[in-house]
Parts: structure tokens; sequence; C-alpha cells
């Protein structure tokens, strides 16, 4: 095995597959990456057994000399290219086992495992594929992925639900305190799928994906998805189990629906939360006419409040809410105005704008 490729373009593909590696002290193999060439492509992997991803490197930036494939600490290969300049050739070579890497006067001699211990998935079985746009993919995604679990025993809300209904494709994120969904309608011929894209696919996805018009290739099988674009594949492992039931949290119906000026909001939140509890991070929202006040206290017993004038005319009504889920809602959805929508007694509060209509929230009133 041996070629010879500059550091610029060597590097910009590396950091991508190079991002997703950690110490793993049970399979070290994963701190490696594997890097395959032949004339054609330079290939480079990474995985963390939730998640495979690949670059590729077209052959006019890389004169090979031998084809081969092996894999090499990822971490120590980054710190070379990062310390030597941009436009440095770097020249591999595998000798006895060991990668020399060669740059101007510089050698490293590094060791490698054989790409054989490596864990790669199962090559998927094209059984529905589609494609969307990177934009459209990246503002799904970055919409709704902070409502995915951390860690949850319900495996299912540790990841993104991915469904096509009706010509829809509908795609929900919930951790059972609070809900994230944005439906966007699609014109393609494959039949109704449901699956459950895994939280670390979901983060990588929004880090690599950009606003750009260009399509990205999606592929499903029983137990893998991947997503091609650009020079990226990222494969993921898709989540076992069944999606609760959002439709029965959506509101069809309401009691109230209050117009509020999302900056002021804003700022209004920012300075309640300051003393709020901290464990259950809570304000009171009490809407009185033309009045949202909006309170706070903590275990300290210290108090904080702010008010500002909104258009309301109905009754007198309060609640209580995670104020940091209020205000992530808030900075997903970026639009002037949003609405609040909610049902007395108060068992969900729904908030959506009128000029983003595919994206909903729902957050459930803290029980103080």
């Amino acid at each position: 095995m041996e070629f010879k490729i500059k550091n610029n373009d060597f590097l910009n593909s590396f950091k991508i597959i190079n991002r997703i590696i950690t110490k793993n002290t049970v399979f070290p193999i994963l701190e490696n990456v594997v890097i395959k060439i032949n004339e054609n492509i330079l290939q480079l992997t990474s995985s963390t057994l939730e998640i495979e991803l690949h670059t590729y490197i077209h052959k006019k930036y890389f004169t090979c000399y031998t084809s081969g494939c092996i894999t090499i600490s990822g971490k120590k290969i980054l710190n070379i290219c990062r310390n030597i300049k941009s436009n440095a050739e770097l020249h591999f070579q595998l000798i006895n086992k060991k990668m020399h890497i060669k740059i101007f006067n510089s050698l490293f001699k590094l060791n490698t495992l054989s790409q054989k211990k490596f864990p790669k998935f199962k090559k998927i079985q094209n059984t529905k594929k589609f494609f969307i746009s990177q934009k459209i993919l990246k503002k799904i995604i970055s919409s709704i992925y902070f409502s995915i679990a951390h860690n949850d025993v319900r495996n299912p809300l540790n990841g993104m639900l991915l469904e096509y209904k009706k010509s829809y494709l509908n795609n929900v994120t919930t951790d059972g305190h609070r809900l994230s969904m944005y439906s966007i309608f699609l014109n393609t011929d494959i039949s109704t799928f449901s699956v459950i894209i895994n939280k670390q696919a979901i983060l990588e996805l929004n880090r690599l994906l950009t606003y750009s018009t260009d399509l990205i290739s999606i592929t499903i099988d029983y137990h893998y998805i991947s997503f091609q674009f650009n020079t990226i594949l990222l494969i993921a492992k898709l989540l076992n189990g069944n999606f609760p039931n959002y439709h029965d949290v959506i509101l069809k119906k309401n009691t109230h629906s209050i117009l509020l000026p999302t900056e002021q909001l804003k700022e209004s939140l920012l300075k309640t939360s300051i003393l709020c509890n901290t464990t259950f991070k809570g304000v009171f929202l009490n809407f009185s006419k033309n009045l949202l006040k909006i309170t706070s206290n903590n275990q300290d017993d210290e108090e904080s409040y702010d008010s500002f004038h909104i258009n309301y005319q109905q009754k007198k009504v309060s609640f209580s809410i995670n104020v940091f889920y209020l205000l992530d809602v808030l900075n997903a959805l970026n639009t002037p105005t949003i609405n609040i929508i909610f049902n007395t007694p108060v068992s969900s509060i729904q908030i959506q704008s009128k000029t983003q209509k595919e994206t909903k929230y729902i957050i459930m009133p803290l029980k103080l």
C-alpha cells in the first residue's frame, strides 16, 4: 500500500470521519480509521457501532502506487496533519505492518491493525430509497433534534421517528416531557414506512448537512438507514421498538390561542430563569387581561418576575413550564411571533407559528 496526497486534500476529508472517534477501551480498534485505496478512489472510514461514516477522495487528488486497506490511529494521524503546512505532500507507505508517513524531512512510523478486525455494518439492501434536498433535511433536524431523549430506558425515545404516510414525511422527537414534530409534503413513489434513527446519527447529520439544494440519497432496509451526499456516506443502525402515538397529544381543538412576541417573551424568560428552581427549572406564565406576568422562585426562597403587554381578553389562567424547553422552541422557530395554544385545565401546551405551519411543539406543564 503506497500513495501520495496533499495535506489539505487529505485533512478536509479526514476531519469529517475523525470527529466521531472517541476513546474506546472495549473495542480499541474503533479508535482507528480505515484507509482503503485503489487507483480510482481513496476511502476513509470510522465507526462507533451505532453509526459508520465514510468519506471518498477522487483520484485527481492523489497518486496511487499500490492498492491496499489498513487501519491506523485516527488521533495520531490528525495530530500529524495539523502540525504541517496545508500544501505539504504526505507520502504513505505500508512497510512491515507499519505505516510510514514521510513529509519533507520528517518521517512517522505508526502501528497498524488489519481491517479484518474492524467491525463493519452489513451491506444495505435497497428496500426503500428516496431523495430530498440537504436544505430540507437540515431544516427538519435542526428544528426538532433537541427533544430527543438521552439514554432513556424506553429505547425508541432515544432517536427520531422518520415516517412516510399519505404523501407526508413526518419527523418526530420526544423525551416524554416534550415533543417536536416537523411534517412536509413529499411527492415520491415509495410505499409507507416508519423507522427510528438513533440520536448519534441525527446529531452527526446536523453537523454535516448544509443549506445546499443538492439532493441527498436516503436508503432504508430492515436494520439500517444510509444518507449519501457530496463525498460522504453515513450509515446508522435503526432503533427497535414502537414510537409513542404522537397523534394523541396534538391538539385538535383549543380554548386558548394566544399570540406572543417572540423576542420579548425570550427576553423575559431569560431574566426570570435566573432565579428559577435548579431542579425543576420552572417558571409560571400568568395570563390576565392584556398582560403576561412571568414569575419564578427557587429553593433558597428567592423570587423574580417580569411582565409585558399582550392582546388577551379571556379569564385569568396560569401554568408552570420548563423554561429551557420553551426557550429551545423559541430558538428553533425564530419567527417574530408565536402562538401558545392550550385547553383548560392545562394538560399540554402547544406552540407553533403561523409562518411555519410544518412544525408543532408540545410541552407538558410542570406539577409543582
